[in-house]
């Protein structure tokens, strides 16, 4: 009887290891991943279509789950804006740390935090840079610039609007981007 009990045991045991075990095995069950269209992330953020910037940013937002997330919380990555330059060193410098991520995986998550997180000078900017962090076309970017040069700097938001042709309700969504000194 004692025999009996004893494998009895033994053969319960055996079972919840294994069941512990196979448990452990099985990956976290995770987010549906975004399909990135190869096309979109190449396409300059001035080009895309209001649809086009939410499937670029889903799609970053996955990777960024991915990528960083896994060592700080989103909160603590957007807290700060940063300008383009600190943006390329601040991710460069994740990399650099051993961030699970491909170079592509960083120069799309490097496009999503300049352009939805980023902050821009507008009195020193070039083109390129008010296209990138304000999503801004190469023509009204251009447009920005070249009447800077020929009427001097911006005061401010009100300022700016003055810009003929400019989208001014992207301004106007963007208003802590903006900086004019």
């Amino acid at each position: 009887m004692v025999s009996r009990s004893r494998a009895l045991i033994l053969a319960a045991s055996t079972l919840l290891a294994a069941t512990i075990v196979a448990s452990a095995a099985e990956p976290p069950q995770a987010k549906p991943a975004v399909k990135a269209d190869p096309v979109l992330m190449a396409k300059s953020v001035g080009d895309m279509t209001t649809q086009e910037e939410e499937q670029f940013s889903n799609a970053v937002e996955a990777t960024m789950e991915r990528v960083c997330i896994l060592c700080h919380p989103f909160e603590n990555i957007i807290k700060t804006r940063r300008n383009v330059t600190d943006w390329n060193i601040q991710v460069t410098t994740m990399a650099g740390r051993g961030a699970p991520g491909t170079d592509a995986d960083f120069a799309t998550i490097t496009k999503y935090l300049i352009r939805f997180y980023g902050l821009v000078h507008v009195n020193s900017a070039t083109a390129e840079e008010l296209t990138s962090v304000l999503g801004l076309s190469a023509k009204d970017a251009n447009a920005v610039v070249e009447y800077r040069k020929a009427h001097g700097k911006f005061a401010d938001l009100a300022a700016l609007e003055k810009v003929d042709g400019i989208d001014k309700a992207k301004l106007e969504e963007q208003r802590e981007a903006l900086k004019f000194d």
